[in-house]
């Protein structure tokens, strides 16, 4: 009896060793100041911040690349070895053009790109399908501040944004992550089954211009029936001998997967 005791006991070891670990992801959403003279005095800087971090996916609002001159955002890759892929609207001859970026330190098994009609200018989201461990998960970056800013509007990007989410999804696991005009209460209704990873949003200075009211602004919205653990942190680029305050930049996420689906195959959401 004590041999086959001690014998049970050790395959139930080893049965709770097995237990799968569940991949843990971090996300950033960041906005890096605008002007050229800004930018290059404080993107070493920003760099180091985003190095102490090592989020696994980072998400740049509103770029502007003009002409010639570097991507700031694809600077950022370069710098810490990230890829990153210009989610932009305007045709590649435009002297500026704007847009959202992805940068990522993991892999890409697929991607891509889609128009948001809002208004008479229509906004680009990207997809990208990441590799996390045993994981596959779709990352989707989607800026969706139309400019006449109507509910109307939104209402018309957040359509768009799911009907191409519903043929590019797959089943997996999927995050939004954008900067949203709507109010916090539209913008679930708009997205059902997604809730966002900031549990009390606020018109904070990084996240939402003043004097557009309730908007939510920068956030990752998770599938509720695929994420746990969610906790979110504000990222802010310390206090210098030139700047006396902390300057917010975005904010961060990091969320356990709770759901693998065994193939690409696997249902809908």
């Amino acid at each position: 009896m004590l041999r086959w005791g001690c014998f049970g006991l050790l395959v139930l070891s080893f049965g709770v060793l097995a237990e799968p670990v569940l991949p843990v992801i971090k996300i950033a959403n960041l906005r890096l100041p605008d002007s050229g003279e800004s930018w290059v005095g404080q993107r070493d800087r920003i760099a180091q911040l985003m190095e102490s971090l090592r989020p696994d996916v980072i998400i740049v609002q509103d770029v502007r690349q003009r002409g010639t001159a570097s991507n700031p955002a694809c600077w950022l890759g370069t710098r810490l070895k990230y890829s990153c892929d210009f989610i932009s609207a305007d045709r590649p001859s435009q002297s500026e053009r704007r847009g959202n970026a992805v940068l990522t330190r993991l892999t890409a098994q697929q991607d891509g790109i889609t128009l948001l009609h809002g208004d008479e200018a229509p906004a680009a989201a990207g997809m990208q399908r990441l590799q996390l461990q045993q994981a596959l998960l779709n990352i989707y970056a989607a800026s969706m501040c139309p400019t006449d800013n109507t509910a109307v509007s939104r209402g018309h990007q957040a359509a768009d944004l799911r009907s191409w989410m519903d043929a590019t999804a797959e089943g997996l696991p999927s995050l939004i992550i954008g900067d949203f005009a709507a109010p916090t209460e539209e913008l679930v209704r708009q997205l059902p089954g997604y809730q966002p990873a900031r549990r009390n949003p606020s018109n904070q200075r990084s996240d939402a211009d003043p004097a557009a009211g309730a908007r939510h602004g920068l956030d990752v919205l998770y599938q509720v029936r695929s994420f746990a653990d969610i906790t979110q942190q504000p990222i802010q680029l310390p206090a210098s001998d030139a700047q006396t305050a902390p300057e917010p930049l975005g904010m961060m996420a990091t969320l356990r997967i709770t759901r693998i689906p065994a193939s690409v195959d696997a249902e809908q959401p």
